[in-house]
């Protein structure tokens, strides 16, 4: 059976490239991604890049998690509004890592399993703002100054930002080929 990455995109302001080039790296290889949003229709990039999520998050279950082997979430300007401090978003990632899935994010989406409480006194990276950086302080999260850092024990990823999609895109396919 082939394996199935679930990517978590924000309606508006995710970063183009964060989204763009681990999701063509993934279906190039042949796995069977699907997107699910937070609202019905359209997303749309920074950039104006314009995806439709073929599945509504809210919709979602843990049934349905249970098929997935990676989740993956793109970071971007809106990662504060959408992805920050969501209750719902951090139970699934916290589902997936307590399933021993795959839990990759970029940029500010990194943010997501540290309020989860998934990296307390573990390395891991994000956009380097003054706000982010305190975040991970916050919960006693080691930040390292690096593209990507991926916890191979802990199937988590969390990388940096739009240069550092292709890495991350990277890092998520040697993690789903190594299991």
């Amino acid at each position: 059976m082939s394996k199935r990455i679930l990517f978590v995109l924000m309606p508006m302001d995710f970063q183009d490239v964060e989204f763009t080039e681990p999701y063509t790296m993934l279906t190039a290889q042949g796995y069977h991604v699907d997107v699910a949003g937070f609202k019905p229709g359209p997303a749309r990039g920074t950039q104006g890049y314009e995806f439709t999520p073929n599945l509504l998050l809210s919709d979602m279950d843990t049934q349905d998690f249970d098929s997935y082997d990676a989740l993956v979430i793109p970071g971007g300007k809106a990662s504060p509004q959408f992805l920050w401090d969501n209750e719902e978003l951090q139970d699934i990632v916290r589902y997936f890592h307590d399933y021993e899935k795959i839990v990759a994010a970029i940029c500010y989406a990194s943010i997501v399993p540290v309020q989860a409480g998934l990296l307390q006194n573990k390395d891991a990276t994000v956009y380097p703002t003054d706000e982010a950086k305190a975040i991970l302080e916050e919960y006693d999260v080691i930040f390292v100054d690096s593209e990507c850092v991926v916890l191979p024990e802990e199937k988590i990823i969390t990388c940096q930002g739009p240069q550092a999609a292709q890495t991350f895109g990277q890092a998520i396919l040697n993690l789903l080929e190594g299991e």
